[in-house]
């Protein structure tokens, strides 16, 4: 048990490349099968955190491994979704400059995760970043399902618009974490030195 969180760790981790190889066709059964495969990995990381939590299992690899695989599984997903393009206009199922804003900010954040590790410090992640994961999840499966209608104020859009305001708003959340990591890091950093 007390290894528990972990597995589910390495677990989203080993779903990440049948995730790819599924969105490498992007037949209508694949997509599907790339989406069942991809809500599994990401209930391991509601399910990990839960256990550790609740139990008291979080360890130090834990809270270091946990954001890596979250960030591995959704850049994965954003990637491929880039690759895919629609039928009818030939445009990417997910603009490259969001994916770039996303790439970015987690490069900054695992940059300022590896100086506060310098320091022995292990950093989880905030509310903000829990946040930002949660949008990212489920803007990621809606833009799986692009073309699939969905119910809006009596009216119905396709799936892909409504994961792609999710996904911007994911965006923004997530810079504001990275503004709070940054102030919690580097101005900690600042105050020691003399």
């Amino acid at each position: 048990m007390k290894h528990l969180p972990n597995l589910l760790t390495y677990l989203r981790l080993m779903l990440i490349p049948v995730f790819v190889v599924l969105m490498l066709d992007p037949s209508r059964a694949m997509v599907i099968a790339a989406v069942v495969v991809f809500i599994v990995a990401a209930l391991t990381d509601s399910l990990d955190g839960m256990i550790a939590r609740r139990y008291g299992l979080t360890s130090e690899i834990g809270k270091l491994l946990d954001p890596v695989a979250d960030k591995l599984l959704v850049m994965s997903a954003l990637v491929m979704l880039v690759a895919q393009r629609s039928d009818l206009d030939a445009r990417a199922w997910v603009p490259g400059w969001m994916v770039v804003l996303v790439l970015g900010r987690e490069i900054w954040v695992t940059g300022l995760r590896a100086v506060a590790a310098a320091q022995g410090k292990i950093v989880a992640a905030n509310a903000a970043g829990k946040v930002k994961s949660f949008l990212q999840m489920v803007a990621i499966v809606l833009l799986l399902l692009h073309d699939a209608p969905f119910p809006f104020l009596r009216k119905s859009v396709s799936c892909q618009v409504v994961g792609l305001y999710l996904l911007l708003i994911s965006i923004v959340v997530s810079y504001w974490g990275a503004i709070e990591y940054s102030y919690l890091i580097l101005g900690s950093q600042r105050r020691k030195s003399p």
